[in-house]
């Protein structure tokens, strides 16, 4: 097990030495590294605000528009600046933001120029709040994603300035659907794609539609040069195959998914839980069709509602998508004779949540001489968020961990 709580031994306390004496963990890129927090000094126009404001769409499916701004981005272990000129900068997410809340930004880099890369990146997303304000679930769910082998956005933190005042702290994410992330990941990134992003077209709910692809697209968007006609070759047919006779499940699954990934990846959001997600309500995940294996993957992106038992103590591991709906594919999928298999992989999630207890004190380790400057966690009292943070994962590893030492073959 490779968990940060390994990797954080002897890291220093003080603020300046903590940007200063980065240590390195594996993360090639400065910006990814853990022990690290970037800077990002943004420039944009005086009225910035309300022009970012104006620019949140009234439609969910409306194109997003963006403002031209600038980046000064400091190297945490070198302390040398590198500047991007003319990117694009828009809040991130939708309208659905309570008061108190903070909007994330997507800094677009090939806004004005195609060629234009951020550290090889098109994208880079500044998660805001969104009732998270520990800053940490995104980052630790992302972690356990990436324990368990699924395709993960790395996640680290930076400090934030725009026009030279102070933001705060905010997590940055890689883009899930970003070229640089499927290279990264797949031994073979020209493969189909699709975006479940759900405020558009609804959730997933792997539903049969029949052969059209134009009845699945406002669920299942197709990304990455991905055509409509590619979907007859991948997605449709495992549909078709998931919604099929249960006695069928067992030999024409296996075809169209690698099912030990399609079980982890069912058990770590099982295990998590997740608002969103492929066990939340259907939405925020990919779907890769992989050329080297014919497998499509699954693999999430803004986890940042995880570890949350208050609403979802009831949630069972067997349960997906309460209450917005009801999955029977992923259901039948769950009780079918791989059963016990996915019980074992919901343990094993568990106890490596379990684990990720000392990474979230490390973690609040490395932000905590920030958080003070950052009214917004003053304000929702940021200690005892991490607190409940840690609260969480004990509870819904202790909870799911009965459930699934009493799972029988067949569910």
């Amino acid at each position: 097990m490779l968990l940060l709580a390994h990797l954080f031994a002897g890291c220093p306390a003080d603020p300046e030495d903590v940007v200063g004496d980065a240590v390195e963990v594996g993360a090639s890129d400065p910006v990814w590294d853990p022990a690290s927090i970037p800077v990002f000094r943004l420039s944009l126009p005086e009225d910035w605000e309300a022009q970012l404001e104006a620019l949140i769409p009234t439609d969910d499916c409306a194109d997003r528009e963006w403002i031209v701004g600038s980046l000064e981005y400091e190297n945490p272990q070198s302390g040398e600046s590198e500047t991007y000129a003319d990117i694009g900068v828009r809040y991130r997410g939708h309208s659905a933001l309570s008061e108190g809340q903070r909007f994330g930004l997507k800094l677009i880099f090939d806004a004005t120029d195609e060629a234009a890369r951020f550290h090889d990146m098109q994208n880079v997303n500044l998660l805001g709040s969104e009732g998270d304000y520990s800053l940490l679930r995104e980052r630790v769910a992302q972690l356990l994603m990436a324990e368990e082998g699924v395709p993960a956005p790395r996640v680290n933190h930076t400090r934030v300035y725009v026009n030279g005042e102070f933001q705060g702290l905010f997590p940055i994410a890689e883009e899930p659907d970003d070229q640089a992330f499927l290279d990264a990941h797949f031994d073979d990134a020209d493969g189909h794609l699709y975006k479940v992003e759900g405020y558009c077209g609804g959730t997933a709910d792997f539903e049969d539609k029949g052969d059209d692809f134009d009845d699945y697209d406002t669920k299942y968007e197709a990304k990455a040069g991905t055509l409509p006609e590619d979907a007859l070759a991948d997605l449709i047919p495992m549909i078709k195959c998931a919604n099929g006779p249960a006695a069928d499940l067992e030999t024409c699954l296996p075809t169209w998914v690698d099912v030990d990934e399609w079980l982890t990846e069912m058990a770590v959001d099982a295990a998590l839980p997740d608002v969103d997600g492929l066990a939340g309500a259907g939405q925020n995940f990919m779907i890769y069709a992989d050329p080297t294996r014919a497998s499509l993957v699954v693999y999430a992106w803004d986890k940042d509602q995880s570890f949350y038992t208050s609403s979802l103590e009831s949630r069972s591991i067997f349960d997906f998508h309460p209450p917005w709906g009801h999955s029977p594919v992923l259901t039948q999928t769950m009780r079918s004779v791989w059963s016990a298999e996915y019980c074992a992989k919901v343990t094993t999630a568990a106890d490596d949540a379990l684990a990720l207890d000392a990474t979230v004190a490390d973690l609040a380790a490395l932000l905590e001489p920030y958080v003070a400057s950052d009214t917004l966690l003053v304000e929702k009292d940021w200690p005892s968020q991490v607190s409940s943070l840690r609260d969480s994962l004990a509870e819904r590893a202790a909870e799911v961990k009965v459930e699934a030492a009493a799972c029988s073959p067949g569910g």
